[in-house]
C-alpha cells in the first residue's frame, strides 16, 4: 500500500472514491468513518515513520473506525514498513 498516495486520494477525492480504493486494499469503510478520518489525515506527520505513530493519534482513529479496522489498518502499515 501506498501510505502517501492513499492519504492524499483520502483527502482529494469523493466519499465514495475513497471507500472504493480503500476496498481494493482490503479495507471496508462506511461513508461515515471515511468522513469522520478526514480530520485526522491533516494530523499525521512523515516523521512518525521514524517515531511512531503517538498513541493519542491511534486513539482517535479507533473512535472513528472501531477497534478492529484500526488494528487492520495499522498491522498493513506495520507490514509494509518491514
Amino acid at each position: 500500500m501506498d501510505y502517501a498516495q492513499f492519504l492524499n486520494e483520502v483527502k482529494t477525492r469523493s466519499d465514495r472514491d475513497v471507500q472504493e480504493i480503500a476496498s481494493t486494499y482490503g479495507i471496508d469503510f462506511e461513508i461515515s468513518e471515511i468522513q469522520a478520518l478526514r480530520p485526522l489525515v491533516n494530523e499525521i506527520s512523515f516523521h512518525w515513520i521514524l517515531t511512531g505513530i503517538p498513541e493519542t493519534f491511534i486513539e482517535k482513529v479507533q473512535s472513528a473506525i472501531g477497534f478492529e479496522k484500526t488494528e487492520q489498518l495499522f498491522r498493513m502499515y506495520l507490514d509494509v514498513k518491514r
